[in-house]
């Protein structure tokens, strides 16, 4: 098991960084695994050294032994995505759901569609395999609670503390009704992409 953050390198800094060492900082206190914090500023510095001016996809990642490692590739550009509800399985540890680790068995699909929106057994709108779920209604934007059943991203983060999302819980069977009387859309949000659009197909 792997802790990592997925971030987005453009114009020589990465985007909502301190977040990001924030986030996997506290991960890994929470795991019980070392954060050498020098070692971490040493491997950024080093990245935004050797990749200036460029849009790249960083992806960082610390072992159980507290070893960092990265990987770095293009950006991707796609902004538009598909998805369809699943069930998240009750059986879940919870501390995949709320660390970014690579235990993401729960998060595997056959691509049908680009992406999964997951929801509880109780019907609570969760968020995608890839991020958190942004909805649009009546011209605010809403963002599940945090209930130790999701991921909290640092996108989501900055939008809610900008004051230009706010919390509010959807179950499956509003969810969808809205969606078929098109009153509400919905959006990905991650620090790769940031926003974008996503259809549901139900």
């Amino acid at each position: 098991m792997k802790l990592f953050e997925t971030m987005r390198l453009e114009n020589n800094e990465i985007q909502r960084l301190a977040l990001h060492k924030e986030r996997i900082q506290n991960s890994c206190k929470s795991l019980g695994i070392n954060f050498d914090e020098k070692q971490w500023d040493n491997k950024i510095a080093q990245i935004l050294e050797n990749y200036p001016n460029q849009r790249k996809r960083l992806k960082i990642m610390i072992d159980q032994q507290g070893d960092l490692s990265f990987e770095i590739v293009e950006l991707p550009d796609k902004q538009y995505f598909t998805a369809r509800l699943v069930n998240l399985d009750n059986a879940v540890n919870e501390q995949n759901l709320i660390h970014k680790t690579t235990n993401r068995e729960h998060l595997q699909h056959d691509h049908s569609t680009d992406l999964i929106l997951l929801h509880d057994d109780k019907g609570k709108i969760l968020e995608f395999d890839i991020g958190n779920i942004m909805i649009e209604e009546d011209n605010q934007y809403y963002t599940p609670e945090f209930e130790h059943d999701l991921l909290r991203g640092t996108m989501r983060r900055t939008l809610i503390e900008q004051g230009s999302l706010e919390i509010k819980n959807y179950d499956v069977t509003t969810f969808v009704r809205k969606l078929q009387n098109n009153e509400i859309k919905v959006f990905l949000l991650n620090s790769l992409r940031e926003v974008a659009d996503v259809e549901i197909y139900l």
